[in-house]
């Protein structure tokens, strides 16, 4: 029992030091500067609805305002709640705007092959069919996402590059949903750490540009419409069929080509946070398996020619579902080893200190960062380091449903619900995220 244990906590040991690695290293990097025109390539934004009655007007507002010149396709998902309606009411006085509607027994599969039979039809017709594919881009955005007057122009200037044929905007969570009072302590923190989340994921972004291939974080992702008609044309879905597919989709771009490329914009792209637990851990346990299922692209990612930053980054994206499974039971084996007298690594006592201090040290330096770009009160910073506890504790609870799902076969795609962020919140519930569907989106 000894010796497992000692192998345990060395694999637990040396996942902590990569993953402190991995956070200096992203702390360390400098804001890039994305290039930025004012013309260029085309953009065609893809909007998957399941639902999505509450935000898509509001959307389909903020696009048509920010980006009046790109074409806006809603891929509605067999929808039950009048968003198919909205759409065509925008389509009717606007030709801008089109509706695309999925009907069963192909709708509510999951939101990939939405997007994979969208842009099949979109590529075969008018305007796209017989035009310059590598003049065109496809900008995938969540039905309650919102734009900003820079993106538009940063992912133009990052479409300059003939070998980009991907870009992720940074994704950022509206602080909308919370119920007022006490009754939203709980919901608004939750909002608070997961656009802390996302700010640190910016900030690794730049560290993976480095090696040319930022991943594809969903909400924000570009791609470039000739590549996307490559991949249909050799019989690959430019979406893989995961629960993951943006990130698969990020592997798929790289190993197509070495000389391939995925931009990092830093251009903010919004969208809702979710406000209740339930919701919240069902969305991570489908990450979680979804990056449990890309343990295929391994072997490839190491054969192909790529960055060794990359091949590192992606397998650690990769593996570490995988890995934590000897976290976990490092953690949990404490009680049974203090009850039975069982011994695992003896750690030195300096390196003791470290592991105590390392990560309260990383802790304060995403708090204070945060706490600067937001502009926010220095209270922000102590409520950031109690409350991230917490918010990685919610994180946990998706791991083992994460691996229950996917050794019993299971493959659950939970859509969450919006709230209308132009309304009232009801201060009753976050009853409205607790009635998540398993179909396609975010």
């Amino acid at each position: 029992m000894t010796n497992f244990l000692s192998v345990v906590d060395v694999t637990g040991l040396i996942l902590f030091l990569l993953y402190v690695v991995h956070q200096v290293a992203s702390a360390l990097q400098p804001r890039p500067k994305p290039p930025t025109a004012s013309s260029g390539a085309h953009l065609t934004f893809l909007i998957p609805a399941l639902n999505e009655a509450p935000v898509i007007g509001a959307t389909l507002e903020n696009l048509r305002a920010v980006v009046p010149d790109a074409r806006v396709v809603v891929i509605d998902d067999a929808s039950d709640d009048g968003t198919d309606r909205i759409v065509a009411r925008f389509a009717a006085q606007d030709s801008g705007v089109t509706l695309l509607r999925r009907e069963f027994p192909q709708a509510r599969q999951n939101k990939g092959r939405a997007m994979n039979w969208a842009v099949a039809r979109l590529l075969a017709g008018p305007p796209l069919a017989g035009s310059d594919l590598s003049r065109e881009v496809f900008v995938v955005l969540d039905a309650d996402g919102r734009v900003g007057p820079d993106f538009a122009p940063q992912v133009r200037g990052a479409f300059a590059d003939p070998c980009v044929m991907a870009a992720q905007g940074w994704m950022r969570f509206r602080q909308t949903g919370a119920p007022a009072g006490r009754r939203g302590l709980w919901a608004r923190m939750l909002l608070f750490q997961q656009d802390l989340e996302s700010f640190i994921v910016g900030h690794v972004q730049r560290l993976r540009a480095l090696g040319g291939t930022a991943s594809l974080t969903g909400n924000g992702q570009c791609m470039r419409a000739s590549y996307v008609a490559g991949q249909l044309a050799r019989g690959v879905d430019p979406w893989p069929d995961v629960l993951l597919e943006d990130f698969a989709s990020a592997v798929e771009v790289r190993l197509h080509d070495p000389s391939h490329r995925i931009a990092l914009l830093t251009a903010h792209v919004g969208q809702q946070g979710l406000v209740a637990l339930g919701p919240f851990v069902r969305q991570r346990t489908r990450w979680t398996q979804g990056a449990m299922q890309c343990l295929t692209y391994l072997p490839r990612l190491w054969r192909h020619p790529a960055s060794l930053l990359t091949r590192l980054d992606f397998s650690y994206f990769i593996l570490v579902p995988w890995l934590n499974v000897l976290l976990l039971l490092s953690i949990l084996s404490q009680p049974l080893r203090r009850a039975f007298g069982w011994h695992g690594l003896n750690l030195p006592a300096w390196l003791g200190v470290f592991l105590t201090v390392a990560p309260l040290a990383l802790q304060l330096n995403w708090a204070l960062r945060y706490r600067a770009e937001r502009r926010l009160s220095w209270w922000a910073v102590p409520y950031t380091l109690a409350s991230l506890p917490i918010y990685s504790a919610a994180l946990f609870l998706s791991m083992p449903l994460a691996y229950y799902n996917h050794f019993t076969g299971r493959r659950v795609w939970y859509k969450s619900v919006r709230h209308d962020d132009r309304a009232p919140v009801q201060s009753s519930t976050a009853k409205g995220e607790e009635a998540g569907n398993l179909a396609s989106g975010d």
